[in-house]
């Protein structure tokens, strides 16, 4: 009988399709569990040998044609990452790298070939990710180079415009959180134990708020290390009556007592007892153990060689043309080479031997000479062969020559032996050195006089630390400037702590009777101490007939800028606390917490020094520092009479 004969269709059973059916149902259920469960992951371990073997071994093996812009910061965060990888989700860039893409793009020009382009590596981006990475080395590098791209960026928009009150504390990676934007966050330790975690979690999840690690100079918040902002000291030293002039004020440091009961520096663990860091801190003071050079002789001989380099006539001044940097092919790339092995930048291990088209090939080793030649001249370390760099390239080994005797007579005219401890502030620098025994232990940027106001050289001494200084307006400022304001606002300029001040030292209101009198002369105008202070929360004294001093700032972006010639004349310090913690450290116990807790409120406080430091203000357009390196600087007052030395 047919098997379609309806009467034997009546009687077939529906069971064995249903069991059919449970068994498709089950295997397909089964076989998208295991899918699940076994999705390919890219094996984190097995990319370390080569971020060791780039980042650490032998950074000249580094495959990718992009080098890396920010090597010493990258391998810090691979070093604190167990060099895992950071921006990849198994074989597929994660969603965080994703997002850093697409700020990125957004952050750049749009022009391919252009400067922020290559610094972002979004060129190299743009060829690499239309496939997915299927090879170890490949998601290696871009991982890397995502990385540095990152930290370029956080150079770019958020770094350089830290100021003490948002200042990272130390030991800091950057991390993106997709809400609140590219942030820093900071690790415990230098290597975490931990490897079972991915890397795109550990990278992503450790600014998540659920953690409580935090950086290790700031885990010491027990309720005894909590600052107490209200305790004062004044019965253990001296404060200064807030209606005493400045000419009358003379305190020396009594001891202030440690927090506690104990010394600051006891310590079992070594680390410094900070407590919790107040939003004006400056975080602990780490001290720094560099040569500092600076000597005649050394001058001597880089004037033999520059003489040297201007009688064998091979210097050849290059002529305008575009920038150049990394990748670029021009003919001026085989003259800028010959120029740097000239001045010492250019190394080249292989010898100068090279064909036509390599010899006009910007490569990595001449990137890294226009690095160096950019350091040693003060200029903006980017790589670039801009406007700036051709101009400090094109200063003739001649006029070096002459540069370089000015500046040896500026540095006889100075003791040969300039002290165990001394200040050395090099105007056309910008820059602050405190030394001791021949060794930089702290320095940073400083902001100068303009040229109608030029800091002049001085040679003295430090003679006090004032903490919430007073100010003392000087004449010009008060009639030019501060005068007109008083008369249109005087309770705007009150609220700032702005007083006339009598003849007797009595501190009189902002009336229109007492701005006349401190107009004609017979008043003074002083701003009181506090967090509107013109002078920030501490003052160096250095007598001198100019009335310079040194002291910190409210504007705190001017030490983002290359060109730091903007004061009146007084010099004006990007790291006040540090260098008043470096002065007094040998007086005792000074250290982050007790300096803190001086630079608060609106009460002066005065200490003098009981070692003697001294002070040298310095204009040094050349010098040899610690490593043996000629430095050069624009002469921005003009005083080395050389006009190609002006810019």
């Amino acid at each position: 009988m047919s098997y379609f004969n309806p009467e034997r269709r009546k009687r077939k059973s529906l069971l064995p399709l249903l069991i059919l059916g449970s068994l498709c149902i089950f295997a397909l259920y089964y076989a998208f569990t295991a899918n699940q469960e076994t999705v390919p992951v890219l094996p984190e371990n097995a990319v370390r040998p080569h971020l060791v073997y780039w980042l650490e071994e032998n950074p000249d093996a580094w495959p990718a044609q992009d080098p890396i812009f920010n090597p010493a910061a990258v391998r810090r965060i691979y070093q604190r990452t167990d060099y895992r990888l950071l921006w990849f989700d198994n074989y597929s860039l994660s969603d965080t790298a994703n997002d850093l893409l697409k700020q990125l793009t957004a952050s750049s020009s749009g022009n391919p070939s252009s400067m922020v382009d290559y610094r972002y590596h979004l060129g190299y981006f743009d060829r690499t990710l239309r496939d997915t990475p299927q090879q170890l080395q490949m998601a290696a590098v871009l991982d890397v180079l995502l990385t540095d791209a990152f930290v370029s960026y956080a150079q770019d928009t958020q770094l350089d415009e830290l100021n003490p009150k948002n200042r990272p504390r130390r030991d800091v990676t950057p991390v993106y959180n997709g809400e609140g934007g590219f942030q820093l966050a900071a690790f415990t330790s230098r290597r975490q134990s931990d490897t079972g975690r991915s890397g795109r979690k550990y990278f992503r999840g450790y600014n998540r708020g659920t953690t409580a690690a935090t950086s290790r100079y700031y885990v010491r918040q027990r309720s005894a290390d909590k600052i107490d902002r209200t305790r004062h000291y004044s019965n253990r030293y001296q404060r200064r009556d807030s209606n005493r002039s400045d000419g009358d004020s003379r305190f020396s440091d009594g001891g202030l007592p440690p927090r506690n009961g104990r010394r600051s520096d006891d310590n079992r663990n070594g680390l410094p007892r900070v407590g919790r860091a107040s939003e004006h801190s400056e975080g602990p003071y780490y001290v720094e153990n560099t040569p500092y050079g600076g000597d005649a002789n050394t001058l001597r001989n880089e004037l033999a060689r520059m003489r040297d380099i201007a009688a064998k006539g091979r210097w050849r001044p290059m002529p305008p043309g575009p920038a150049m940097t990394i990748g670029a092919k021009h003919p001026h790339v085989a003259l800028l080479r010959q120029m740097l092995t000239l001045y010492g930048d250019y190394r080249d291990h292989y010898g100068y031997g090279r064909g036509r088209g390599e010899n006009d090939k910007f490569d990595r080793r001449l990137h890294e000479a226009v690095l160096r030649f950019q350091k040693r001249h003060g200029l903006k370390e980017d790589g670039i062969v801009g406007r700036e760099t051709r101009k400090r390239l094109n200063l003739s080994p001649t006029a070096r020559a002459q540069i370089i005797e000015t500046n040896i007579r500026r540095r006889e005219s100075l003791p040969a032996d300039l002290g165990d401890r001394f200040l050395q502030v090099n105007v056309p620098a910008y820059r602050l050195q405190y030394v001791e025994n021949q060794r930089v232990k702290l320095s940073m940027k400083v902001v100068v006089g303009k040229k109608k106001f030029a800091t002049p050289e001085i040679t003295t001494r430090v003679s006090r630390v004032v903490f919430n200084p007073t100010w003392t307006v000087p004449r010009s400022i008060l009639v030019n400037e501060l005068l007109p304001k008083a008369r249109a606002n005087p309770s705007g300029m009150e609220k700032m702590g702005y007083r006339v001040v009598s003849g007797s030292g009595e501190h009189l209101p902002l009336t229109p009777k007492n701005l006349s009198a401190a107009g004609a002369g017979s008043y003074l105008m002083r701003q009181m101490g506090g967090e509107d202070n013109i002078l920030g929360r501490v003052k160096v004294e250095i007598p001198n007939t100019d009335a310079i001093y040194l002291h910190d700032t409210r504007a705190r972006n001017l030490f983002s800028l290359s060109d730091r010639d903007h004061s009146h004349g007084c010099i004006r310090l990007e790291k006040p606390r540090h260098l008043a913690e470096a002065l007094l450290r040998p007086q005792g116990n000074w250290d982050q917490w007790r300096i803190d807790q001086l630079t608060v409120g609106d009460e002066t406080t005065e200490v003098r020094m009981k070692k003697n430091v001294k002070v040298y203000i310095t204009y040094w357009t050349a010098w040899v520092d610690g490593r043996g390196q000629l430095n050069f600087r624009d002469d921005i007052y003009g005083k080395d009479g050389l006009e190609a030395n002006q810019w």
